[in-house]
């Protein structure tokens, strides 16, 4: 089994350590899942000496998993839903940028290609957070049927720190194959450290009309 799996697996099995500070003061610990809470009992949850410990096989079968066991190993089986969420997780890291101007031509593709996901990846963490409920309410599809983000010809960089930088850059709106306006963009992007790599995220979207292409989700209006 790789090494993600595994993860994958011990973080949903819910092995959940506490000191015996912590227990003194939470005498009735509670479960969440996604917010919302389960009754102690569906999970077999016992503490003893100041660690809390749930049963695998019921944690896994309530997230609509299987555990089998066999040969004195156990046998962990997620939902689709799990998989697909693997799916995602590689493709958002295989969009993060390495160059500012990278992270802003994917979300002009995004824009153009009117797809949330696409755009989504290349925010910043702290706009992804301001934006994720916006995105899942218009089901991940931006824009609308016209005009949309024609062509885009050039990037203006402006260096504001080692870590930050703006760059701007106009583009044509066009309806039914002609051009019927221009709109502008000014967009900070931030360099995201992490202990593997940095990368870099857009941390806002100054449009100089936030609805020139209909559904524009993260963007403010940009003030001159």
């Amino acid at each position: 089994m790789r090494v993600k799996q595994k993860v994958l697996i011990a973080s949903i099995a819910g092995l959940l350590v506490m000191s015996d500070a912590i227990y003194a003061a939470v005498k009735n610990p509670r479960i969440f899942i996604n917010g919302a809470e389960f009754a102690i009992s569906v999970f077999n949850l016992k503490m003893e000496n100041g660690t809390a410990m749930v049963s695998l096989k019921s944690i896994v079968e309530e997230l609509r998993g299987k555990v089998a066991y066999k040969d004195n190993a156990f046998y962990v089986t997620m939902p689709e839903a799990s998989e697909m969420q693997m799916q995602i997780n590689s493709l958002e890291n295989g969009l993060q940028a390495y160059s500012p101007e990278d992270a802003v031509q994917s979300w002009i593709r995004g824009v153009q290609r009117r797809s949330g996901g696409m755009q989504y990846a290349v925010l910043s963490p702290k706009l992804r957070e301001q934006a994720k409920k916006e995105f899942m309410e218009s089901f991940w599809v931006t824009g609308g049927s016209s005009p949309h983000m024609g062509k885009v010809d050039a990037l203006q960089t402006k260096t504001i720190s080692p870590d930050q930088v703006q760059i701007s850059f106009h583009y044509p709106l066009v309806a039914q194959d002609k051009v019927i306006g221009t709109g502008s963009a000014v967009l900070t992007v931030d360099k995201i450290k992490r202990e593997s790599f940095d990368y870099w995220g857009i941390s806002r979207i100054a449009l100089k009309d936030p609805g020139d292409t209909g559904v524009m989700i993260g963007a403010t209006k940009l003030t001159s």
